[in-house]
């Protein structure tokens, strides 16, 4: 029997209209790039720059929408817009947390409790702001990330659905007796755009924490804004009347090689990257779907390839499960190549599960013709028929997501929740320790006399204890290094240990000089054990050159197995120690390799055994220097 004919609605004629086939070749281009940031494989060392892909082609895809309603209705119905919105990105975002909140309460505490505090900012969409001003503690935050830490930019997404519609409607009822209101949407869509740009340039501050400029929605929004001015400057016709064909071509082609040289090879924690470079991905990514929007350009038939149009179609389950899969497997850290090959294969394969019974249903409104069909009264039998099963699918349905939706708020209510470091209390007691320590011994060391006596006197000394015991070395660090302070003292009782929870690499130079300048420190050298908390940028340039060419500087690399910056670190110690004078390396990452007991549940602060091997990396990477220089006098 022939199916019946039905003719596509309007809204599928115009989805067929304006379908660019190689728009999704670009989607998976930029959702393998962050996989493999994710991944952290080295073929992607800028591959968050994918985020700043997604935003430029929502922001184009969204405001073509929003001006082709604009157009023909002369008004946007709002109400309408969002809720096909929540239908495209919700129903996806909680089958998501829902299989993450059972999974991590049954295997992973310490991942429950981050899921837990994430979940209502993930679906409510806020979360990049809640990432911004959580109070959560640095030692609850310690770890692997949260699984949901990627929503931050679903958030955007959303906020930006929320308010630039609004924005446009009002432009265009302000402008109604203008005729080209779309002109002056264009500059305020510009104008806004550069604004968030010089946002994120001028908040950005390499000595702190970029969380702020990173996840805010001011300083990410000109990204979408540069994909909704591409709107604008299509419906002008000016792009059209200055690039021919053939030079179309060649600019979608450029901007595309180098979007995808900044993906590659540019590290994506650099000050170039908030300094510049996301503008200049984003305006490359504007250039490439000009390109594209070109049916006949190379640039859209190399990226409209079967292999490319699937995971395209298929890009934002990706974007959704990748992380939670990496997180839930492999805590987000380095993993045998056979594992990133069951992570790679399960993240396809549940995100193609989500994109054929999950998403394609919804966003086809399976939902509103589910209820339509059982309202309607039958005619026939079949009809009937019809009806009845609809409606036992619908209850079943509903049942099901009740049924979900109670057994998630059981978890969050009675799944005991767990920190990744149990030692809170004493750590913190071990900071206000270690801070009184260093205090009481510089006003000790006031006596310039007895300094000078120490360096004087240590020309004799002959033994390993009598060398370290003699040297007034200043040890610079974060909350690794303060776990090990007590030790440090030990081995290094004329030492000073001025260490902190959460501190940046780049507060280590404001610190030497406090204690140089201002507490008249004048000791024998000075080890930096910073970079577990963020990019080192120039921290040790600044170091070398505040400390002079006599005295020594040690510099401990990073094992911190769960954030991005541990090998751009390790790789600028090792660079840094093997050209600067005077500069010698304590290397941590090396020593704790395969020891797994040198570390609290975390992986990265230390245990009992992990504190001994810490100092005594420190000890022996010091007597080798001062070895030599008692022997030389």
């Amino acid at each position: 029997m022939q199916k019946k004919f039905r003719p596509m609605t309007k809204i599928q004629r115009d989805r067929q209209k304006q379908y660019v086939a190689g728009l999704d070749g670009l989607r998976a281009v930029a959702v393998l790039m962050v996989l493999a940031y994710h991944l952290r494989l080295p073929i992607a060392k800028g591959g968050l720059l994918g985020v700043t892909v997604f935003f430029v082609i929502s922001g184009f895809l969204i405001t073509r929408i929003l001006v082709s309603e604009l157009e023909n209705t002369n008004t946007v119905h709002i109400k309408k817009f969002w809720i096909r919105r929540v239908r495209r990105l919700l129903p996806a975002v909680l089958v998501m947390v829902t299989v993450l909140t059972f999974v991590s309460a049954v295997f992973n505490r310490v991942l429950f409790t981050k899921v837990c505090s994430d979940l209502p900012s993930v679906v409510l969409g806020y979360n990049n702001w809640w990432q911004i001003f959580n109070d959560v503690s640095y030692f609850e935050n310690a770890g692997a990330p949260s699984p949901l830490t990627h929503c931050w930019s679903l958030a955007i997404e959303t906020q930006f659905y929320m308010l630039y519609p609004l924005l446009l409607l009002w432009l265009k009822k302000c402008t109604q007796r203008h005729k080209d209101w779309q002109r002056i949407a264009a500059r305020v869509t510009i104008l806004a755009a550069f604004i968030s740009l010089g946002a994120m340039c001028i908040l950005f501050d390499p000595s702190k924490d970029p969380t702020r400029v990173y996840y805010g929605t001011d300083t990410r929004a000109f990204s979408l804004l540069f994909g909704a001015y591409l709107v604008f400057m299509m419906k002008s016709g000016r792009p059209k009347k200055a690039l021919s064909g053939a030079l179309k071509n060649v600019v979608g082609i450029i901007s595309f090689l180098i979007l995808f040289y900044l993906m590659v090879k540019i590290d994506g924690f650099s000050s170039f990257f908030y300094r510049g470079g996301q503008g200049i991905a984003s305006a490359c990514t504007v250039l490439v779907i000009f390109s594209l929007l070109d049916e006949g350009s190379i640039l859209n038939r190399v990226l409209s390839v079967y292999p490319l149009r699937w995971i395209g179609d298929r890009s934002y389950g990706i974007y959704l499960w990748h992380y939670p899969v990496i997180i839930l497997l492999g805590n987000g850290g380095r993993q045998s190549w056979w594992v990133y090959i069951v992570e790679v294969l399960l993240i396809f394969t549940i995100s193609d599960l989500s994109y054929r019974f999950i998403e394609t249903p919804i966003r086809n409104g399976i939902i509103g013709k589910s209820i339509e069909t059982i309202r309607r009264r039958p005619r026939t039998r079949k009809e009937r028929r019809r009806q009845i099963r609809v409606l036992r699918r619908s209850i079943s349905a509903g049942l099901f997501t009740l049924v979900m939706a109670s057994g998630v708020l059981m978890c969050m209510t009675f799944v005991p929740r767990k920190a990744a470091l149990s030692d809170v209390r004493n750590m913190e007691k071990q900071a206000e320790k270690a801070k009184k320590i260093a205090d009481q011994k510089m006003v000790q060391m006031k006596d310039s006399a007895l300094q000078a006596n120490q360096q004087i006197n240590r020309a004799a000394l002959r033994s390993d204890e009598e060398i370290s015991g003699s040297l007034n070395l200043l040890l610079i660090g974060d909350s690794i290094a303060l776990g090990a302070a007590d030790r440090f003292y030990e081995v290094f009782p004329a030492g000073i240990c001025d260490a902190a929870v959460s501190r940046q690499a780049t507060a280590g130079p404001g610190i030497y000089n406090a204690y140089a300048s201002d507490k008249g420190w004048n000791g024998d050298g000075v080890i930096v054990a910073l970079g577990a908390n963020g990019l080192l940028h120039n921290t040790l340039d600044q170091m070398r050159e505040l400390l002079g060419k006599d005295r020594p500087l040690f510099v401990v690399t990073v094992r911190a197995p769960y954030v991005n910056w541990e090998m751009p670190n390790n790789e600028t110690i090792d660079e840094f120690v093997k050209l600067a004078e005077n500069t010698y390396l304590i290397d941590w990452y090396k020593i704790s390799e395969g020891h797994g007991e040198y570390f609290a549940e975390d992986g990265t602060h230390l245990s009992s055994e992990g504190i001994q091997a810490y100092v005594n990396g420190v000890k022996e990477a010091v007597l080798e220097v001062y070895r030599t220089s008692a022997q030389e006098y």
